[in-house]
């Protein structure tokens, strides 16, 4: 028997999970001496017979083609639910990887590659190719949990972020077969803090007294006929049935799908709101005169800023009870001017409509009833969606899986790029971002956390770099953004842009390969980071695709009218559909763009907006670069050489 302190203890730091995962009570001290001790008994009850190729399909659809085994009971086995005590089992990890590391996970690591290829049924002539299939197939078999993130910094950074890790069970759990209507068994995740393990476990959910029983779980809990159910399912259907499933959800036969308006719909933001409190009655910028000799008191949480903010109208204090204005890292919810009183501050209300990448891409709809009433694009979905041009076409795969869905075989079917990039709605540094082709793997992201799945720029303008064989790389563009009022719209803008570069020559061939098809290098050990100055960018960028009208000064005007409209779009509506007009508020953001090629034309492609960006690099070289962001925000000074009002 195991301790009972030490039973107890278990309880109290478990009873989450144990909760969450409906686990009877009469499993939780066998389930704590089996973890604590390793006990894998399920070969006593258990066996792996092999598939008949000539078996009748369990359901409809065909689930789990791939599978070479399924698991059934041996033959005097009785599992009760409800009297047997020690009927909850462990279930050991093959392979336990991040997206990222899973082809040099294949390709390194001893016999990996060998006992995949041999549970997924992968027969080809070369490792290469069989990798390929791996990756392709491992979303059949994939489960996830989260973990802190080792690429943020606690001590730099304004809050801890997660990343997922998926799994592949050893080759009993990778057996077990799906059923929607003869589920027997349940099968969870199980983190075990003394030994920080994770588990998989299962356990019987009805009882199992018939020799040889086949054991079958649900791959997805909702067990109601709903059509995001059906949708969910598809990674484990028989192709030619998922096909035909999505050519059956045409935006002809069921324009209610497609015509919801989620731009409108006030629950969205007042879930991804943290609360805000602002003055209720709406609020219009008043210009006025600043007294330009006056001292500022600035409290501020930002090393850089204590460090650069060195203009002598500035006095750093110790309090925000001290202080004219509070520059802060953290996210403030109160911005009521009874509590602000004559305080600036560098947020405003609600602006997470545009940091929010979630948020973002639903104001961005707003475009095509603001700037283009009639349609611009040759492409029934987008043009009911009423993407703006300078986003890429994106879905909400928390509200829009299904019409995702639909649209990426529309795309198949049309012979179009069906490369997405799907992006966690808010972490920042490429952190859990999946450059894809795959509608099994773009399916099942979902459940390691809220995504966006946006069209991958997939015709990128590139730069050609003498040491880089190959068209050129990927770059993005950053842009500091300088907002004083949204009603009516004052925005700034520094002309002194910052660049990131991929390390590898353009390719959608391995859309895994990070060095290929992503530029954020700085938080990667070991990765060469490139350095360029924006007036060397503009040189090499002219002499290379300078001809006609597509000089970076003809672009740059392009990219500052996206800028413009982003905001027009994002204070369209009244909060908490809009950000909200504080006379407190000035903000400092960060805008990162790429450059595609469309119609023949340079077309700037908003990537996010960020909150409080590292500015790092702007210091280094440009060590007034706070001071005139102070000025501009604060005094209305707008005078300065490397600032652009482009408010109209």
């Amino acid at each position: 028997m195991a301790d009972d302190s030490d039973y107890e203890d278990f309880l109290r730091t478990h009873e989450f999970q144990l909760v969450l995962n409906n686990i009877p009570k009469h499993f939780y001290r066998r389930l704590y001496e089996k973890m604590k001790n390793e006990i894998f008994d399920s070969g006593s009850y258990f066996q792996l017979c092999p598939v008949d190729d000539d078996d009748d399909e369990i359901e409809e659809g065909a689930f789990n083609a791939e599978r070479r085994y399924y698991v059934s009971t041996l033959e005097n086995v009785v599992l009760d639910p409800n009297t047997d005590e020690n009927a909850i089992f462990l279930i050991d990890h093959a392979w336990t990887y991040r997206i990222k590391d899973a082809r040099s996970n294949l390709q390194n690591i001893p016999n990996l590659y060998e006992r995949m290829a041999s549970l997924m049924n992968v027969d080809t002539e070369t490792n290469e190719d069989g990798i390929e299939v791996i990756l392709q197939r491992m979303w059949k078999y994939n489960q996830t949990y989260t973990l802190t993130s080792t690429q943020i910094n606690p001590q730099e950074d304004c809050e801890e972020a997660y990343e997922p890790y998926w799994y592949i069970m050893d080759e009993l759990g990778s057996s077990i077969r799906h059923s929607s209507t003869n589920t027997n068994v349940c099968c969870t995740s199980f983190f075990f803090g003394p030994t920080q393990t994770m588990f998989s476990i299962f356990y019987p959910i009805v009882r199992i007294d018939e020799p040889y029983s086949e054991i079958f779980r649900n791959f997805v809990y909702d067990n109601t006929d709903t059509l995001e159910r059906n949708i969910r399912l598809l990674p484990w259907r028989n192709l030619n049935h998922r096909k035909d499933f999505l050519r059956n959800l045409t935006i002809e036969t069921n324009p209610d799908l497609f015509n919801k308006k989620l731009e409108n719909s006030r629950e969205i933001y007042e879930k991804c709101h943290k609360n805000d409190l602002y003055d209720e009655t709406s609020v219009q910028y008043e210009s006025s005169t600043v007294d330009l000799n006056r001292i500022w008191k600035v409290y501020t949480d930002h090393d850089l800023v204590k460090e650069h903010l060195n203009d002598s109208h500035y006095q750093l204090v110790d309090s925000p009870n001290q202080a004219d204005i509070l520059f802060l890292m953290t996210q403030m919810q109160d911005f009521r001017s009874d509590t602000l009183g004559k305080k600036l501050i560098n947020q405003f209300p609600l602006e997470n409509i545009v940091t929010n990448k979630e948020l973002l891409a639903l104001v961005a709809r707003r475009w095509k009833s603001l700037y283009d009433s009639k349609s611009s694009q040759n492409d029934p979905y987008i043009d009911c969606q009423g993407s703006p041009p300078w986003l890429a076409t994106t879905f909400n795969l928390t509200y829009e899986l299904a019409q995702f869905a639909v649209y990426f075989q529309y795309r198949e079917d049309q012979r179009l790029d069906n490369t997405w990039i799907v992006k966690p709605i808010n972490l920042t540094r490429s952190i859990d971002m999946s450059v894809t082709n795959s509608l099994d793997m773009i399916i099942r992201l979902p459940e390691s956390g809220p995504k966006i799945a946006c069209k991958y720029v997939s015709s990128p303008v590139l730069l050609k770099i003498p040491e880089i064989e190959g068209n050129g790389v990927k770059f993005d563009v950053r842009y500091v953004l300088l907002l004083r009022s949204i009603r009516p719209l004052k925005l700034y803008i520094h002309k002194i842009f910052w660049l990131r570069f991929a390390n590898k020559a353009f390719t959608l061939k391995e859309l895994d390969d990070y060095e290929t098809h992503f530029t954020v290098m700085n938080y990667r050990p070991n990765a060469f980071l490139r350095q360029m100055n924006c007036q060397t960018f503009i040189s090499m960028y002219n002499e290379q695709h300078g001809q006609s009208e597509q000089a970076w000064s003809v672009v740059e005007q392009r990219i500052f009218q996206m800028f413009r409209e982003i905001f027009h779009c994002a204070s369209h509506e009244q909060p908490p559909m809009g950000i909200v007009g504080c006379p407190s508020s000035r903000a400092l953001y960060a805008a990162d763009l790429m450059l595609e090629i469309v119609d023949n034309q340079v077309q700037p492609k908003l990537l996010e907006i960020n909150f409080t960006p590292d500015c790092h690099r702007a210091c280094t070289f440009y060590p007034n670069f706070y001071n005139q962001v102070f000025n501009v925000l604060f005094r209305d000074v707008t005078d300065e050489q490397d600032v652009v009002d482009i408010s109209t």
